[in-house]
């Protein structure tokens, strides 16, 4: 039995959520949302609940849910496959991919109990409307259509790049305030208010199709959600003695390569907006991002093997699967024990790494940025991170740094990016300061508003 307290910031949530129908707790990494919305749960008297998450996160989600709410731990499961029979659990705790396979099988589930709660965590999962996942599960006749009593939005990004990300939980949230604002509940009317669409013809032979270029609005979109639909919690408000985030950013000299450098030539002509516009579908682009990780990896191995010689151990994060293996073979070859995390790795991996760089076993944690995001505790084993690939988006570059600096940590944590005196690096760096700084303004709005309504509990 868990003798945890809850911080005040965790009590309003909880207040805040198990008073809603569908509610978004959208709190930063490391703020407990595990926690604020199993304690909701236990105010509703949940009878039945189901937490659908990423797989690494499932046997944390096991976990607590039997200490907090004071299971047996044979009423709580976590849902493989098909073949695996549902019982009398009073959690099931599912991945994504399955709870959409089984969605009509948990919707009966869940429509059978006297208080039902669905909990999704990192739901920018259910960011588009139009995949299958999201309509199994939030869309009309899915597995939360009419079944349970309680539905929770659990994420510390919910805008991950454009500002209809958010229609998903509106169309659950907030239906009455969808046809004020924009007319009616439809995508189409959403996106024409809160984004800005061009029309795009990338090839003759395929018809023209409307594309989101940016964002519109955000601040009315962002005073509509922290109104009534949603709360936010940031990590600086919570962990106001936490150890600080420093971050560095430098230049390294890259291998010869005659190729690479005439693929370079030619971006140097291109402006930060087109090569913004050209990254996510240029074959070209997307071949030079790898080759100039992989130039990159001479010297970030240098600087990682200074760090360990240094006794401290390492975070690296990359991107490329080619660059994460050429380090592995660089830095084993050296003697140190190296760690991989990407998307080849299962869960049951994930789990034994996070194990063993807590224990201090790992020189080098190498992961794949986006497969180490979410659901990893690394505080405990380190306080370095050496990043040599960045990612486009600043939330989960956030997402990745807080493997290290959240609650916990007892260390000031401290990030070199590696970059290139090279455009495409720059233009990284730009678009970068430039999605963070409005991200920030849409935060900072819901943090204006919370601190309006906070109130005070004894705990």
């Amino acid at each position: 039995m868990t003798t945890r307290e809850l911080f005040p910031h965790q009590h309003r949530g909880a207040d805040f959520a198990a008073a809603r129908p569908v509610a978004g707790l959208f709190m930063g990494m490391g703020t407990g949302k595990t926690l604020t919305s199993l304690e909701a749960a236990r105010r509703v008297s949940a009878d039945r609940i189901v937490v659908v998450g990423p797989p690494i996160s499932l046997p944390m989600w096991k976990q607590e849910a039997t200490d907090w709410l004071h299971l047996n731990p044979d009423l709580v499961s976590i849902l493989k496959t098909g073949k695996q029979k549902i019982g009398s659990e009073r959690v099931i705790v599912v991945s994504y991919a399955i709870a959409a396979k089984r969605a009509e099988e948990l919707g009966e589930w869940l429509a059978a109990g006297h208080c039902s709660v669905v909990i999704f965590d990192e739901s920018h999962a259910l960011k588009n409307v139009s995949a299958k996942r999201t309509t199994a599960l939030i869309g009309k006749g899915g597995m939360t259509d009419a079944t349970c009593d309680h539905i929770w939005f659990l994420t510390g990004t919910p805008i991950t790049r454009w500002n209809d990300d958010l229609y998903p939980f509106f169309a659950r949230a907030d239906k009455n305030g969808m046809r004020e604002r924009c007319g009616g509940v439809n995508v189409s009317r959403f996106r024409s208010r809160y984004t800005v669409q061009q029309q795009k013809q990338y090839s003759k032979r395929m018809r023209p199709a409307w594309v989101t270029i940016s964002n519109r609005n955000t601040q009315e979109l962002a005073e509509w959600t922290y109104g009534d639909a949603a709360m936010r919690v940031d990590l600086d408000e919570v962990y106001k003695d936490m150890p600080p985030l420093t971050t560095n950013a430098y230049n390294v000299d890259l291998d010869s390569d005659a190729e690479l450098r005439s693929m370079l030539k030619d971006v140097e002509k291109m402006t930060v907006a087109e090569i913004k516009e050209q990254a996510k579908k240029s074959p070209e682009l997307a071949t030079l991002r790898r080759r100039l990780g992989m130039a990159k990896v001479k010297a970030a191995s240098k600087e990682i093997t200074e760090r360990i010689e240094s006794g401290q151990n390492v975070l690296v994060g990359a991107w490329h699967t080619d660059v994460i293996d050429e380090l592995v073979e660089k830095l084993s070859a050296a003697g140190y024990v190296v760690g991989v995390i990407d998307g080849r790795a299962g869960s049951s991996t994930k789990s034994r790494l996070q194990e063993q760089w807590n224990a201090g076993e790992i020189n080098a944690l190498i992961c794949q940025i986006g497969a180490a995001g979410v659901s990893l505790n690394l505080q405990q084993g380190g306080s370095q991170i050496v990043v040599v690939e960045e990612d486009w988006s600043p939330t989960i570059m956030d997402q990745f740094y807080a493997r290290l600096w959240r609650y916990g940590q007892q260390k000031h944590v401290h990030v070199d990016i590696l970059r290139s005196d090279t455009k495409l690096d720059k233009a990284l760096a730009k678009v970068a300061s430039a999605k963070a700084a409005q991200a920030e303004k849409h935060n900072q709005i819901g943090r204006d508003m919370a601190a309006r309504t906070e109130e005070t509990y004894d705990g």
